[in-house]
């Protein structure tokens, strides 16, 4: 494949990179994949041999070399505590990424965005430029990695769903796949397979949360917008649900074993990682991971039905010497344990641990797709959401607004 030909996917950049954030958790957000204004034959005409990756060995050397620089490897299933396999890893065929775009919005239609859709939206399939690739160890299979080509370099992410590598590799129609689409928030880029089967294009749901199977659910274009609907309705049930059980949760205590859990991933994650990786997470020389402490965990909070509402998620400062390096995100999950989710903000950290008000800050305020768009703090006896960075402006921390006046500014 010539790389030069993806020029073209230079103004999508931002939604891919959406695509690639790392954050399963509890608020998970479904893409609405809606069919009735696409037509078979324009989606056939897109799911094409143009978009194969040719893995070439230089390619595949590069890729190896980049997945084995991965934070999230170190802590993957089966190489936490057997590191040899990292020189063992090999690539299977790359599976291309797509997603469901609406024309109006400009973005891929979610859930969220669902009240502004309309049956006469235009949606066409897109492709992201990016691809799934399975990554495996002896030839057996251990984990999909997702590789983004833009212009200038590739960029890589880890997904460890335990057990779906297994699946996939067991699956009947694996040699029939064309693509795969993202309908959930928590599998970037391959939560549905695109296989052609009979001379059509099928979407076929990887696992149902609600039953436990595997590649059972297969659904042609008209029958797609119901069934997300529905999964949207069922997510969010679930969703109210583990916010009731844990609204008066947002406190987090730093016991002794959780500090040893956060702090002993954040060694093991970083130690071995490229110096480029270093400096982006704020970790600038290797010495700095042998003092690592947490600083005070941050609750992360969304706005559901014009309330503030817990995540059920903390971000907790990691610092070395009194310095912030990056934040941690832990969550609780609904049986009560602690995981950690991932990791982010090395600028953010700093520039908030020199925050003249920092001592007041009681929370983040996630907004439109991030989880660090606002700090809270209360001030006067009042709450207040400061903008962490104005995109407008370059501007850290200038903007203050009132609850009342967040929700106003959020409805523009």
């Amino acid at each position: 494949m010539n790389l030069k030909q993806n020029n073209t996917m230079k103004n999508k950049l931002k939604m891919i990179c959406f695509l690639l954030l790392r954050l399963p958790c509890k608020n998970k957000v479904f893409f609405l994949l809606s069919a009735f204004c696409i037509l078979l034959s324009a989606l056939n005409a897109q799911i094409d041999s143009k978009n194969e990756l040719k893995l070439t060995p230089e390619i595949e050397e590069m890729l190896v070399a980049e997945i084995k620089n991965l934070p999230e490897l170190y802590s993957a299933m089966g190489i936490k505590n057997n590191l040899p396999k990292l020189e063992n890893l090999q690539l299977g065929k790359p599976i291309p990424q797509y997603r469901i775009e609406s024309k109006k919005l400009n973005r891929p239609v979610s859930t969220f965005y669902v009240s502004r859709i309309s049956d006469g939206d235009s949606l066409s399939l897109k492709f992201t430029n990016s691809w799934n690739m399975p990554v495996l160890c002896d030839g057996t299979p251990l984990l999909f990695s997702v590789s983004f080509f833009p212009p200038w370099k590739p960029e890589l992410t880890v997904d460890v769903v335990e057990g779906r590598m297994e699946q996939f590799f067991n699956y009947e129609h694996k040699d029939s796949i064309m693509g795969s689409i993202a309908v959930t928030y928590s599998m970037p880029g391959m939560d549905h397979l695109i296989i052609r089967k009979e001379n059509q294009d099928i979407f076929v749901e990887i696992y149902d949360e609600a039953t436990g199977e595997y590649f059972k659910n297969e659904y042609r274009l008209g029958e797609l917008l119901n069934h997300i609907k529905a999964l949207a309705q069922r997510e969010k049930e679930a969703q109210m649900r583990y916010y009731a059980q844990i609204a008066n949760k947002s406190e987090l205590t730093l016991t002794p074993e959780l500090t040893e859990m956060i702090v002993n991933d954040a060694y093991s994650g970083y130690i071995d990682a490229s110096d480029w990786l270093l400096s982006s997470y704020g970790i600038k020389e290797r010495a700095q991971l042998e003092h690592l402490h947490l600083g005070k965990p941050i609750p992360i909070y969304r706005i559901g039905d014009e309330n503030l509402t817990f995540e059920g998620r903390w971000e907790v400062p990691v610092m070395s010497k009194g310095e912030p390096l990056f934040f941690t995100t832990v969550e609780l999950d609904a049986d009560g344990q602690y995981r950690k989710v991932g990791s982010s903000g090395g600028n953010t950290a700093e520039i908030i641990h020199n925050y003249e008000y920092k001592d007041l800050i009681i929370g983040f305020l996630g907004v439109r797709f991030g989880n660090m768009d606002y700090l809270i703090i209360r001030k006067d006896n009042q709450d207040i959401f400061v903008q962490i960075y104005d995109n407008a402006t370059g501007e850290y921390l200038k903007n203050e607004y009132s609850f009342s006046e967040l929700l106003n500014l959020l409805k523009k």
